[in-house]
């Protein structure tokens, strides 16, 4: 082990020096659990491919055109004109019309969870695996309820309905809280990002729960209630703010 050791730590020279001592220790460890003298032609193959992964790590991904983050920040923007006119237009329009901008709000996190996750499938190298998870994120997360809810009609399933309505909020908690830990944006729009995602994640799932269950059609009334009571404050501020970075600033991967 200590030639493999040794060998690996020279090849490891070849790549920029942040992937260096992670790349060593998983290559030993998938080296390590090859028997015989399979483990020479293994450690031949990993060497000789460290030139690949040094050019993959030193190509930058460029970031999404600059059009593309301002159409995504209008879109963002749009989505709380939606929710407001769901809270306060209903003697207006009426309930269904109501209910319907509510569930349609959501929709306007489309672009950014496009351009998100599009982009990190790219930085990754592609493929068709990361393509095809950026795709899935792109339709459940970025649509709310929408593909969800359709889905569920096609195939006449309420679960498909109730999994889906937990993918926007649960999306919106991680992406702000891996901001939050990173920095990559304010502390309080980051928090505010995930207050918007518990608020929308308990009103989705207190929406299926009425329409579902009607065993659970209280508990699900009030949760909706209590839920819309976060979302309704929270979601105009993350919204508007992160609408307006997205629209002055050329980085829209970077959306909170």
């Amino acid at each position: 082990m200590r030639i493999l050791r040794t060998l690996l730590a020279v090849a490891a020279l070849t790549l920029p020096a942040a992937h260096r001592a992670r790349w060593r220790e998983e290559a030993l460890a998938v080296l390590a659990d090859v028997p015989g003298a399979r483990r020479w032609w293994y450690a031949l193959d990993t060497v000789l491919k460290v030139p690949l992964l040094a050019h993959q790590f030193r190509t930058p991904v460029a970031p999404p055109r600059r059009w593309l983050s301002a159409l995504t920040g209008a879109a963002l923007i749009g989505t709380s004109v939606l929710l407001v006119a769901a809270v306060l237009a209903p003697p207006l329009i009426g309930e269904g019309a109501a209910e319907f901008l509510f569930l349609l709000a959501p929709c306007g996190l489309l672009g950014v969870v496009a351009v998100r996750s599009f982009w990190t499938a790219k930085s990754y190298g592609g493929g068709l695996l990361p393509y095809l998870i950026a795709a899935f994120l792109t339709v459940f997360a970025g649509t709310g309820p929408v593909a969800a809810g359709a889905l569920s009609v096609a195939t006449d399933t309420a679960a498909v309905a109730m999994i889906g309505a937990v993918i926007p909020g649960l999306w919106l908690i991680l992406i702000s809280g891996a901001a939050l830990l990173r920095h990559t944006s304010p502390p309080a729009l980051a928090v505010t990002g995930m207050l918007c995602g518990a608020g929308l994640l308990a009103a989705l799932i207190g929406l299926q729960l009425v329409t579902h269950v009607p065993a659970l059609r209280g508990p699900g009334s009030a949760l909706t209630a209590m839920s819309v009571m976060l979302l309704v404050p929270a979601w105009p501020v993350w919204s508007l703010w992160t609408g307006v970075r997205l629209i002055r600033a050329d980085t829209p991967h970077r959306l909170i």
